[in-house]
């Protein structure tokens, strides 16, 4: 099946599903032979560092060739373009863990302290 004859909802779930899953490759995996780990070390803390610190950040970027495999005018282009970057976005949202407290030793020291000074004024 050419890619003109494939429906255009297919490739753009094709589409969403590849680029979601390039960008989790960049920003958190190691990748084959630890290749991701070394370009995110290389990339250092500038520009590119930074892009590669954030899976919504590199899929707007990893977004765009994928837009141009779903295809249409430029203005399809452009809305194709965001939406792929959108996908990544809540399936990074969908699957990070929810939020849990953890205290730390410094919670715990503040509390003892608060905890002496509501004896004192007792």
């Amino acid at each position: 099946m050419q890619n003109e004859e494939m429906p255009v909802a297919l490739r753009f779930l094709i589409a969403a599903l590849a680029t979601w899953r390039v960008a989790f490759l960049l920003v958190r995996e190691e990748g084959p032979s630890g290749i991701c780990a070394a370009l995110r070390q290389s990339a250092g803390a500038g520009f590119y560092g930074q892009i590669l610190s954030c899976v919504k950040c590199t899929g707007m970027w990893v977004a765009l060739p994928f837009a141009m495999f779903v295809g249409g005018t430029w203005g399809e282009l452009l809305v194709t373009w965001l939406a792929l970057a959108g996908v990544v976005a809540l399936i990074d949202e969908w699957t990070r863990s929810p939020f849990e407290w953890q205290e730390t030793k410094d919670d715990e020291l503040l509390r003892t302290q608060s905890d002496r000074t509501d004896d004192r004024a007792s």
